[in-house]
């Protein structure tokens, strides 16, 4: 649920997804073997996705799939159809993600299963959200939030209202946006989710940079940054960085901003994000040469040289 500009990224997605997969997690108290099998499929396809390994993951939900066929488990296969469409969506195909969570949702429907309903709308209106229809996003989030709430589905409300305040920022009206992120802070503090309550305080943190209110947007940034590193979750740590170094050289501390930038560029290029990893890189180099650090200014740019000829070849940046 992290922020993003133009087109949601992989880590703001891939939490997304796995934020709406969660809330199917529950389970009866007694669950016949196979049943039990295809949860557990469900529970380590999730893993694979935290690890961003889309085909194990996809391998595993098509078999949890064809298992609940095999049995007629209409509910399993709706966990199942949302769930390939969440791969679906990670790999930009957002069309067949949305065939695939109206289907999910189809089943929901015949089944009258409140908290398959809230987990497919939910679904579909992300689908909808990547395909670049806001709109229709925004309507099946609400139809998810007012079932969520008849529900006392409070993991979903939180959800679907950062969701909500996402769609809100990128329209502009950062009031409805900004009211959106903290009441969903509000309940994830609540239930003690401290992955998306991160997200909710960056969220917050890019609406207080934009409107000018520095000071807190670095407050924010930087408990998001003591979340992120307590749950361990890379990507998120690296935009946390890269926001603080915003923040910092727009208030021209350039000795904490150009810290910043280079532990930012370390973090983007630890995982893989080259372009990110370049941007703070740049950041950094130019931070150094208005400090006048010669000796830094010079490993800069021999750093940028070398992740510039890293990227061209198609190798990642290796560790600081």
């Amino acid at each position: 649920m992290k922020p993003y500009a133009g087109n949601p990224g992989l880590g703001w997605l891939l939490t997304l997804l796995l934020a709406a997969g969660c809330a199917s997690d529950a389970q009866p108290e007694a669950v016949p073997p196979l049943a039990a099998k295809a949860q557990a499929l469900h529970r380590q396809g999730q893993r694979a996705l935290e690890r961003d390994e889309r085909e194990r993951a996809k391998a595993l939900f098509e078999e949890a799939r064809q298992l609940a066929e095999s049995l007629d488990d209409l509910a399993g296969l709706a966990h199942a159809l949302n769930d390939l469409g969440s791969v679906a969506a990670l790999e930009g195909k957002p069309t067949e993600a949305i065939e695939l969570h109206k289907r999910a949702l189809v089943l929901a429907e015949q089944l009258r299963r409140a908290d398959l309903r809230v987990e497919s709308l939910t679904h579909l209106g992300t689908a909808r959200q990547l395909a670049g229809q806001p709109d229709q996003a925004a309507a099946l989030y609400g139809q998810a939030l007012e079932a969520a709430g008849q529900a006392g589905d409070r993991h979903s409300q939180a959800v679907l209202l950062n969701n909500l305040g996402l769609i809100q920022q990128r329209a502009g009206d950062l009031a409805k946006a900004e009211a959106s992120f903290k009441l969903a802070l509000e309940i994830n503090r609540s239930i003690k989710d401290q992955r998306a309550e991160s997200a909710n305080l960056a969220n917050l943190a890019l609406i207080a940079e934009e409107t000018n209110r520095l000071d807190e947007a670095k407050a924010h940034f930087e408990r998001a940054l003591e979340l992120d590193k307590a749950t361990e979750n890379p990507s998120a740590i690296a935009a946390d960085l890269a926001g603080l170094a915003r923040v910092a050289q727009r208030q021209d501390r350039k000795e904490a901003a150009l810290a910043y930038a280079q532990r930012a560029y370390w973090s983007f290029r630890a995982i893989g994000d080259t372009t990110r990893a370049v941007e703070e890189l740049m950041r950094a180099l130019t931070l150094s040469r208005e400090q006048g650090l010669r000796g830094d200014t010079a490993q800069l740019e021999t750093e940028l040289k070398s992740l510039r000829e890293m990227s061209s070849q198609g190798r990642p940046g290796s560790q600081p």
